[in-house]
């Protein structure tokens, strides 16, 4: 049977590309030393150096506590430095590593490959259009939401589902 038969719902078909693009970018990330959650922390910093780690989970739309990790797994890992603020010695700005900065470029050079892997075969209008869509259907989620709604740990979710595969 085809991963894509004409029973998948949308949903079905979500999460087996979700996965798939993981399962890609997680290895490719892994030959670098790091986790796809920290190469969207290098993208930002690349964009904006000298951020706090407020500021760049602000940017990111993720938690403080969830920054905090990665930044300290990757200032232990040589990729990022912490500098006090000139002015408020009391908080820290971020910045890439000349390691960070030639990984971050590296990395960027494979998300856009994967990108053009993603869209052989399209046309230019057609991945614009496919662009479009995704943008607007991220917007309806996002609006869709209730404030209070719960946060998800996707590490330990994923956690979750290992063992539960395993079981």
């Amino acid at each position: 049977m085809s991963l894509y038969d004409k029973d998948k719902t949308i949903q079905d078909l979500l999460m087996i590309f979700i996965r798939l693009y993981f399962v890609k970018i997680y290895n490719q990330a892994d030959a670098y030393g790091l986790h796809p959650g920290q190469v969207a922390v290098m993208k930002e910093l690349s964009k904006k150096e000298g951020m706090s780690q407020k500021e760049l989970a602000d940017a990111l739309h993720i938690k403080p506590p969830t920054v905090a990790v990665s930044v300290k797994r990757m200032e232990k890992s040589g990729f990022i430095k912490r500098q006090q603020d000139e002015f408020d010695q009391r908080m820290s700005r971020l910045y890439l590593t000349e390691n960070g900065k030639n990984i971050c470029d590296e990395m960027v050079k494979i998300i856009d490959g994967n990108e053009n892997v993603l869209f052989d075969g399209f046309e230019e209008g057609e991945a614009y259009l496919f662009k479009r869509f995704l943008k607007q259907m991220i917007d309806n989620l996002a609006n869709s939401m209730p404030e209070d709604m719960k946060e998800v740990d996707f590490h330990e979710m994923d956690k979750k589902c290992r063992k539960a595969e395993k079981e």
